[in-house]
């Protein structure tokens, strides 16, 4: 009697543990859902290859009306500027079935405009972002601290496309797919470095620029291109 009293008061507190757990775990990753979809629209949703915070807006691609925009982001050459690694849904819109044209901003005077992009009643749609992001590691010693200025450059260097400042914390620049060339430029102190860097979508690129010791090879000047981070 006494072990049929055991097995079902063990029984009951295992099933209630399980029935606990089970509505902890529910109501925890409910928070990293997103909602649902409101009645009559659809959802428009920027694949940027890992990043998840951009700078757009979106336009009635027949009125030509902005029906959208979001800034969370700061740009790269801001002094306040640091990446988180927070997840949310920033990169998404819901809006009325229709075409539209998303309209992305970057860290240099180039935007990506993607046009003809086509919202479903109800569905979720996904629009790939051509863009990728590089990071500039300077290392230089006090004389020039860890605020150091330089330019982002086209790849003839022909045209100054946006300026950026080196940071002790991790700061990302977010710029269309292609190559470019970084200028670190103090002519009081000597300093002139130029590297070319590739950026590519779903990729961070480092670019290391020591002053005073041996130079590495650059990870983004084409010497090594193999595999996505």
């Amino acid at each position: 009697m006494r072990r049929s009293r055991l097995f079902w008061w063990l029984a009951g507190w295992s099933m209630a543990w399980m029935f606990s757990s089970g509505c902890a775990t529910t109501g925890g990753s409910s928070q990293y859902l997103p909602p649902p979809i409101p009645e009559g629209k659809g959802r428009l949703i920027l694949d940027a290859g890992g990043i998840n915070q951009l700078n757009f807006y979106v336009l009635d691609q027949e009125t030509e009306e902005t029906v959208f925009e979001a800034a969370p982001r700061m740009a790269g050459s801001s002094p306040g500027a640091y990446e988180s690694s927070s997840q949310d849904f920033g990169l998404s819109v819901d809006l009325p079935p229709g075409s539209y044209t998303v309209v992305v901003n970057t860290d240099i005077k180039k935007n990506i405009e993607l046009k003809g992009v086509e919202v479903k009643m109800g569905l979720e749609g996904y629009v790939p972002v051509p863009v990728g992001r590089f990071q500039v590691i300077f290392t230089g010693g006090e004389q020039f601290g860890s605020q150091v200025p330089f330019l982002i450059m086209d790849y003839n260097m022909r045209s100054i496309l946006g300026r950026g400042m080196t940071s002790s914390e991790v700061r990302h620049f977010i710029v269309p797919e292609g190559v470019y060339k970084i200028r670190m430029e103090n002519l009081q102190v000597g300093l002139d470095e130029i590297r070319p860097v590739e950026v590519v979508r779903g990729r961070i690129t480092p670019i290391n620029i020591a002053i005073g010791g041996t130079q590495q090879e650059q990870p983004g000047s084409g010497a090594d291109q193999g595999g996505d981070q």
